[in-house]
């Protein structure tokens, strides 16, 4: 085994161990917030059902819009990935007035166009000593544009804080922060393969923010609220500024091997936040005061 394949191994091992550092901490995290939570709870406590439609927007212009076209002899190549409409069933539980638990399963709609015309690849000539020479390998990889839609299911598991005096107030705001993990399902080989997301199906969603609940009657509520979520993905680069570009983010000896596109591991991020408003209808199904 050469030297640089002993290095990769070990940066995918140093990463895959940070990676399974950040899943620990946030599980003892939450868990010892868990523990603490009854020690608050009195026998003032709510339990809500709620569900509704949201929509999401994505703020990260190398996710959301991306055009090459600077290299004509090379490549021509334009993406752009969209969020869109969501669907969210929550379960809430609340201790006392100000502190609760939510689970939460959501439901997103995603869409991503590409267009790839990749004409062919200047490379290192091996009969040359002068490293300076190269030969253009033709590959003549045409595609028409397409659009594929994404679903991305998550469950997520949030700690609610009211900012309320008493149990019955009829409008309160709230905040919330948790974490989950998430499902993507699309096209692995015109999707997964091929987004700076990275070919990953599952991974860690962050989710928090804040909103309002208005209680329509004794039992039935709205809940008004403005979020973001966080897609964390195993491998890539935690800066915009470094991604490759061009025909150096694509696999090239993988598309001479297989015939397939799929971006390599510098041309991926690492993370991706995005933002939504939704609204839901609750019902408050249980209510015990002192």
């Amino acid at each position: 085994m050469s030297w640089r394949a002993t290095k990769g191994r070990l940066a995918i091992y140093q990463k895959k161990r940070e990676a399974m550092k950040l899943k620990s901490a946030l599980f003892i995290l939450f868990f010892l917030l868990f523990l603490s939570l009854p020690s608050q709870a009195s026998q003032e406590k709510n339990i809500i059902i709620g569900f509704g439609p949201g929509y999401s927007f994505a703020l990260h212009s190398y996710v959301a819009s991306w055009e090459l076209d600077w290299a004509p002899s090379e490549i021509y190549f334009k993406e752009r990935t969209r969020m869109k409409h969501n669907l969210n069933f929550n379960l809430q539980y609340f201790f006392n007035k100000r502190l609760g638990l939510q689970l939460e399963f959501n439901f997103q709609k995603i869409s991503y166009f590409s267009h790839l015309e990749w004409y062919g690849k200047w490379l290192g000539n091996p009969d040359f000593l002068d490293p300076e020479e190269m030969i253009f390998y033709e590959i003549n990889h045409i595609e028409e544009p397409y659009t594929k839609s994404c679903n991305l299911s998550s469950l997520i598991l949030s700690v609610l804080i009211a900012e309320r005096r008493y149990m019955n107030q009829r409008m309160f705001p709230y905040f919330f922060a948790g974490f989950g993990v998430y499902l993507l399902s699309t096209d692995k080989d015109l999707v997964l393969n091929r987004w700076r997301l990275g070919p990953g199906k599952t991974g860690i969603k962050i989710k928090g923010g804040g909103g309002l609940k208005y209680r329509i009657t004794p039992k039935v509520g709205l809940n008004l609220r403005l979020f973001f979520e966080t897609i964390w993905r195993r491998f890539g680069r935690n800066s915009a500024t470094h991604l490759l570009t061009g025909t150096d983010q694509f696999d090239f000896e993988w598309y001479v091997y297989s015939g397939k596109v799929g971006r390599v591991q510098g041309a991926l991020v690492k993370s991706f936040t995005h933002f939504g408003l939704d609204i839901s209808l609750e019902f408050w199904l249980k209510r015990k005061r002192n």
